[in-house]
């Protein structure tokens, strides 16, 4: 490496580093970095590494910096220490002019200014912010805005932001007079040659510190609105620069630049826009519109000068304030002088002009500023005509999509009259190509959204259906996808960018019509503003001439067919029970509002061996919330229950632990159907006591409860945590019927005891730590509702199945006594 003219040293490659208070910095080739260090002007090994390694004998300039090594090992937390360190640190600042010993004091000074900040005497203080404003920090200032980022320019960096950031109150208050020169120089490094993170290494650490200067200001301001500081206006005109300085810095090159960045390059890139974004929400909340004003502005002459690649960083910065100014309507001006503007017109015609990347960070900013347009609803239409153009285009699908989705689903009400015209666009769109299976559920998603604000249930339902033949249409396709081989170019082509080559064609069409049809589920249910009270009875479908159970019938067919195609296919079940979830927390009809028989029935269908049968028992388990009705609800329930028990009886057991004498059922064959039948159970518990206290035949009984206490005392964590809540509850329950109680009280006979050994078989040492939390529960409930638990507990310790012989009957019995006393202090 060629070597610099004095007063630079060596130039030195370093990795992306941040400064003190981030993310430290380290030299990316340690070996190389040594060599780079010691090499002089002359070419001559004269570092300070150099003489390390012995290579020259050791002058006076060798002994400076062993001084200044010796005070960086120095333990300066102690009081006898800092006393004689803080004297020296004149010393080591005045040592950063001499060269070969710059990169250890400079390390020295980081490191204390970052962690011992009190070290710094008022005195010390001001040499350092003397020495920033010298020549020779200026020769470093020069050469970080011409792009030079050196090891050394660096590391002079660090020391400066690590000093600014020391000091940052005293800067902020002095900002208009002996601070300003300093600021001054951390607002134009903003503007330093290079791209963010892959030339600059220090913009991150300087937006960073704009960030903390933004928010230092509120912790100064007087709250006497009368009065105000005299540094309080020049602050803010620094941060208004630094705001400008940044946001033109995260401008993106052209596409076959960054096409030679690599994905490290591209991520630090993209993360360095990110926190320009930080900072400029930092600054609105100081400034407010006016920020926004600025960048508005800039949309506009980035228009009027076709400047494509500063109308999307303005863009980008522009949606970064969304989330600030959603109920300003102060911004509305500015926002309506860029949604007023050629913007959606030059997007829309001017596709092949416009760069993809511009293009897409357009789109997106509608979806950012949906509040914007339910306000004013007359831009709606221009903004999804735009939209629902762009799906047509694969690089713009995926933010075209999640844009129609949010306006549709935010601004229903105001969109309905326009569904015929929005499904006639999709309809053209759909016949020209094949979408991907994300951009196709969204679209689907916002249709539904909009059909469902229609008020008349005859042409809401209409629409419905004209939604769903979008979705029996590609049925249809799969269809044939799957009586072909792929043999057929007039197959449709799997689009979707997740699709491995040897992905089943047929399969990825089924979860796609599935994914659509969950996406219309979700689009059809009522907005959280209109949602109706649960406990409300579900209201009587009005079946205007059979069209809802039509729908209905349509909806089941797509399911059934799906899964008779793809009977051992997990990713078919469980999409369908997203789709059949969507139904459970609505309380009106509607085509996803299934008569509730027919669910039971189609859920209670399935048997052990169906894939993913677990999924179909967490789905029966919200479904049974949702049942409303006292006279079809204990029905639905113990057929719900029948069926649940029937799958755990064909759990197999460990065969080891039966030829020991003990059956055990083997937990572990099916986790998921363990917990999630524990799971259920304790849903129906809850709902209905007497469905679990009355199952029939009796030997069903006896099993569901054996099959409860064996997940308490297996090794499963989810099931056995399962258990514990389902014990919890069940010993709990308290009714008013005497008869009931008198039904619970010859159950807890039989099964208190044995449940009182799984707990102390646990507690014993069985069960994990982070279990016996979970665990304590139903031992606290039995010993407060249960006259005759205490008993129970004390036989349970002394039972041959306790794990533990270390316990001896003092601490068995001082451990009962201790639980039974702090219920009766609970009570």
């Amino acid at each position: 490496m060629a070597a610099l003219p004095r007063p630079h040293r060596s130039m030195l490659s370093k990795q992306p580093g941040l400064l003190p208070g981030h993310c430290g910095a380290q030299p990316a080739d340690e070996s190389y970095n040594r060599n780079a260090r010691a090499t002089t002007n002359a070419g001559t090994p004269m570092g300070s590494h150099a003489r390390r390694r012995g290579h020259i004998a050791a002058g006076p300039e060798f002994r400076e910096e062993a001084w200044v090594i010796l005070t960086q090992k120095a333990p300066t937390h102690e009081i006898d220490v800092v006393g004689l360190v803080k004297p020296l640190l004149g010393n080591v600042i005045e040592l950063l002019t001499v060269d070969t010993v710059y990169d250890a004091s400079a390390e020295l000074l980081i490191e204390a200014l970052s962690n011992n900040p009190s070290l710094f005497t008022p005195e010390t203080n001001k040499v350092l912010e003397i020495l920033f404003k010298s020549p020779w920090a200026a020769e470093y200032y020069q050469r970080m805005t011409d792009g030079d980022f050196a090891f050394d320019s660096i590391q002079f960096a660090q020391l400066l932001l690590a000093f600014a950031e020391a000091r940052m109150p005293l800067l902020v208050q002095n900002c208009h007079a002996d601070s300003s020169e300093i600021l001054s120089h951390l607002c134009d490094l903003l503007l330093a040659q290079g791209y963010p993170v892959v030339e600059d290494r220090i913009f991150v650490p300087l937006v960073e510190f704009w960030s903390s200067f933004a928010e230092t200001i509120p912790d100064h301001l007087s709250v006497d609105v009368s009065e105000e500081e005299p540094w309080k206006a020049p602050a803010y005109t620094l941060l208004m620069k630094a705001c400008s300085n940044a946001w033109q810095k995260i401008t993106y090159p052209p596409s076959a630049a960054v096409a030679d960045w690599d994905s490290n390059d591209r991520a630090g890139f993209a993360d360095s826009r990110k926190d320009v974004v930080d900072l400029l929400q930092s600054v609105y909340a100081l400034v407010g519109p006016q920020l926004l004003g600025r960048f508005a502005a800039t949309v506009l002459l980035s228009l009027k000068d076709a400047a494509w690649l500063r109308l999307e960083a303005a863009v980008y910065c522009l949606g970064g304030l969304a989330d600030c100014c959603q109920v300003d309507d102060r911004c509305d001006s500015f926002l309506a002088s860029v949604f007023h503007s050629e913007l959606f017109t030059i997007l829309r015609d001017g596709r092949a002009t416009v760069p993809t990347r511009t293009q897409q960070t357009c789109l997106q900013l509608i979806e950012l500023y949906t509040e914007y347009f339910e306000r004013n609803p007359a831009l709606l239409p221009p903004a999804l005509e735009l939209l629902f153009s762009s799906l047509g285009d694969k690089a713009m699908a995926s933010a075209a999509s999640k844009s129609i989705l949010r306006l549709c689903s935010s601004c229903r009400a105001h969109l309905h009259t326009e569904i015929d015209a929005f499904l006639a666009e999709y309809a053209r769109v759909v016949s020209q190509q094949q979408l991907d299976c994300v951009t196709s559920e969204r679209t689907i998603g916002a249709l539904s959204s909009v059909a469902q604000a229609i008020s008349s249930p005859p042409q809401r339902y209409s629409q419905y259906g004209r939604i769903l033949e979008f979705i029996e249409m590609d049925l249809r396709k799969c269809l044939r996808l799957s009586m072909q081989k792929g043999d057929d170019s007039d197959l449709p082509q799997l689009v979707c960018l997740d699709t491995s080559p040897e992905e089943n064609p047929s399969l990825h069409m089924a979860l796609k019509v599935l994914r659509c049809l969950a996406g219309m589920g979700k689009g059809v249910q009522a907005p959280a503003e209109n949602a109706i009270n649960l406990e409300h009875e579900k209201q009587p479908a009005v079946l205007h001439d059979d069209v809802l159970p039509q729908l209905q019938r349509r909806i089941v067919t797509v399911i059934v067919e799906l899964q008779k195609m793809f009977p051992n296919s997990s990713e078919i079940t469980e999409q369908i029970c997203h789709v059949l979830r969507n139904g459970f927390s609505e309380t009106e009809a509607g085509p996803f509002v299934l008569p509730p028989s027919e669910v039971a029935q189609y859920l209670t269908s399935h048997s052990f061996a169906t894939p993913r049968v677990g999924l179909f028992i967490s789905t029966a388990c919200s479904f049974t919330s949702s049942v409303r009705g006292k006279n079809s609800q204990q029905g639905i329930l113990s057929a719900v229950l029948a069926w649940v028990i029937g799958l755990l009886r064909q759990f197999p057991y460990d065969n080891t632990v039966a030829a020991a004498g003990a059956s055990q059922i083997d937990i572990s064959a099916e986790p998921e159907v363990a917990q999630n039948a524990m799971e259920i159970s304790s849903r129906i518990l809850t709902k209905d006591p007497s469905v679990i206290l009355h199952i029939q035949p009796a030997e069903m009984a006896e099993f569901f409860f054996f099959f409860a206490l064996q997940a308490l005392d297996g090794n499963e964590p989810l099931p056995k945590a399962a258990a514990a809540e389902f014990w919890a509850t069940f010993v709990n329950v308290r009714s008013s019927d005497e008869s009931f109680q008198n039904a619970m009280s010859g159950a807890m006979d039989t099964l208190g005891p044995l449940l009182c050994q799984s707990l102390a078989r646990n507690i014993g040492g069985n069960a994990s730590r982070s279990e016996l939390d979970k665990l304590s529960e139903p031992l606290k409930k039995l010993v407060s509702r249960h006259p005759r638990a205490k008993e129970w507990l004390d036989a349970s310790l002394n039972h041959p199945s306790f794990p533990s012989a270390k316990v001896s009957q003092t601490e068995k019995a001082m451990f009962v006594k201790k639980v039974a006393r702090s219920e009766q202090d609970i009570e």
